[in-house]
């Protein structure tokens, strides 16, 4: 048995019914931990994960260059499919690399001991691509996305480019009573129900103004504790989503829009969408399913930035 496989492991579960799971040596746990979802608790010793997702100490630094663009790019780390051999080839651009077998449900990250902050940069994008090719495979699909529940239980996706709105629309709807579920990543699972979101929470970063009408300006790192209580649940029922967008020369207003235009603006949310066209049609049909229920455009306007209250009102018809 090698060095790395003895050394101490902190093992969690990214899903309420634990079938994805991430195992960290400790070594790497300070590169994780900003990755790692606030909800996701230890895993259970009788837990019997579908796949899973290692991060480890490097054993050389011989990992895989970066050879052309590769077939999907987050953040600093490009992913190369094979999909020949169902296996996905990760290259980070601060000596971090890494695996993901499609067919075995298995993905592992090497990671070089201590280094710079652009190795955490590597760590989180080779995280989110690595799980969501994961959960693909399984089904269910990764969106960048927010969530909220309603009063009446409700949920809704609050979806948005970067700047859009999106994380201080969801802030100003929990300051109002409404649960967080995620502002940033949700995950998403179809069955005979219906689609069910379940939220990847993590602190939100949210603009402290807009200069020039344009949401430009220092952003503030906020715990969901400040916003809200405890998270009361992890997995609810999808009832529609909202996709926000900054218009700061108007008034914030919400339209219908078509089942068409919120299916573009979730796949415009899940980059790697088609990385691996095998599970590509089973999260296509989630993102229509939920394109079907109820989906609106928000227009956010300088009069309800930092008004939490006028936000919920204007949405109040909408959400409930």
């Amino acid at each position: 048995m090698s060095a790395n496989a003895n050394r101490a492991r902190l093992t969690h579960a990214l899903l309420e019914d634990q079938s994805l799971i991430l195992e960290s040596q400790v070594e790497c746990w300070p590169l994780v931990r900003a990755w790692l979802p606030l909800n996701c608790e230890a895993a259970a010793s009788t837990a019997r994960p579908r796949a899973t997702l290692a991060v480890e100490i490097a054993r050389s630094n011989a990992g895989p260059r970066s050879s052309g663009k590769g077939t999907l790019r987050v953040g600093s780390v490009r992913a190369h499919v094979d999909e020949h051999a169902a296996r996905v080839r990760l290259v980070g651009a601060a000596e971090c690399w890494g695996w993901v077998d499609l067919d075995g449900l298995h993905a592992s990250l090497q990671v070089p001991p201590g280094g710079p902050e652009a190795v955490a940069a590597d760590v989180y994008s080779m995280l989110t691509i690595a799980s969501a090719l994961l959960l693909g495979r399984s089904g269910r699909g990764l969106i960048h996305a927010g969530a909220i529940v309603a009063p009446e239980r409700n949920a809704w996706l609050i979806v948005g480019d970067a700047r859009s709105g999106k994380s201080t629309t969801c802030a100003s709807l929990a300051i109002t009573g409404c649960e967080l579920l995620s502002d940033d990543q949700v995950v998403l699972t179809r069955s005979e129900e219906g689609v069910a979101v379940e939220g990847w929470l993590r602190p939100l970063h949210l603009d402290e103004g807009w200069p020039d009408g344009v949401p430009r300006g220092r952003r503030r790192t906020v715990h969901p504790a400040e916003l809200t209580g405890e998270p009361r649940s992890r997995s609810v029922q999808l009832a529609g989503a909202l996709f926000t967008s900054v218009v700061a020369a108007e008034r914030t207003s919400v339209s219908v829009i078509s089942a068409a235009d919120a299916f573009t603006g979730m796949v415009r949310q899940s980059p790697w969408l088609m990385a691996d066209r095998r599970a590509a049609e089973s999260v296509v049909e989630t993102l229509s399913s939920v394109a079907r229920l109820s989906a609106y455009a928000v227009q956010l306007g300088l009069d309800t930035f930092s008004q939490p209250d006028r936000l919920r009102a204007v949405l109040d018809p909408v959400i409930g």
